[in-house]
């Protein structure tokens, strides 16, 4: 996850169109962030947009997460929302969380889905 946190402050291009820094880091970003969930979770689907990223995860015991990334070329320091699902097509879910891209940024995201 070093990758993520030192990815999200970079500062992004903007564009009309997706740019190569953009799919780069939402590549990493997919990648480490799986990886990580990997032993907590039965399901992960991760949506790259323009400039944002969100998706759903399901732990292994059927809790499901909603999370998302902020437009990252206007706010690259803002947290990541989290709040539980009741599927993977629930968007409003239940209460907002957020989690900070700082070093606590595992430990934050492990309390909130241990609970």
């Amino acid at each position: 996850m070093k990758r993520i946190l030192e990815g999200v402050i970079q500062h992004f291009q903007t564009s009309c169109e997706t740019t190569d820094q953009w799919a780069k880091f939402a590549r990493m970003f997919k990648h480490d962030f799986k990886k990580f969930l990997k032993p907590y979770t039965k399901a992960v689907d991760i949506y790259r947009g323009h400039f944002f990223m969100s998706g759903f995860f399901e732990l292994n015991n059927g809790k499901i997460y909603y999370f998302s990334i902020s437009d990252v070329r206007f706010s690259p320091r803002s947290p990541m929302l989290i709040r539980t699902a009741k599927s993977f097509k629930d968007f409003t879910g239940g209460s907002n969380g957020y989690i900070h891209f700082d070093e606590n940024f595992e430990q934050n995201l492990l309390q909130i889905i241990k609970t």
